[in-house]
């Protein structure tokens, strides 16, 4: 059976996001609290969200899937602003490959090839990079 590019892309991309959802791990018992965990734990429970949805990758579902996404990246974007420093360095470059993936499952379900695949690699390293900078030093794959 093959899979069509849309699906793959969105498939590749939520392995990428699950491979985050638990990159800033348990914050509070590590640093205390304030601004940095505050944001944290909300990239985290954005991940997290993302993560657990069941995304469509079909038909309109796929743009609605890639509109989720974006939006999270935005919210992923705005923590790491409240937090600042390394943070919202990780969490930038992270958000920024998150809103490349949904531009090209867009493109891909309106039928544009030219979209590309995503650096899943590269999104997986800066979710490694966004769990470092939130103090997580444990960091672990799902669950």
């Amino acid at each position: 059976m093959r899979m069509s590019a849309t699906k793959l892309v969105g498939v590749l991309a939520v392995g990428g996001a699950l491979f985050a959802s638990t990159a800033c791990g348990p914050l509070n018992s590590i640093a205390g609290g304030g601004a940095k965990d505050e944001a944290c734990q909300n990239i985290e429970t954005e991940l997290r969200g993302i993560a657990s949805s069941t995304p469509s990758f079909t038909g309109s579902g796929t743009e609605q899937t890639a509109n989720e996404w974006m939006d999270a990246a935005s919210k992923i974007r705005s923590e790491g602003e409240n937090a600042g420093g390394d943070v919202q360095t990780a969490a930038s470059a992270f958000a920024t490959d998150l809103e490349t993936v949904a531009e090209s499952l867009k493109k891909l379900s309106s039928g544009d090839l030219s979209g590309g695949t995503p650096n899943i690699s590269q999104m997986q390293q800066h979710g490694q990079e966004l769990g470092e900078a939130c103090g997580y030093s444990g960091f672990r794959l799902g669950g």
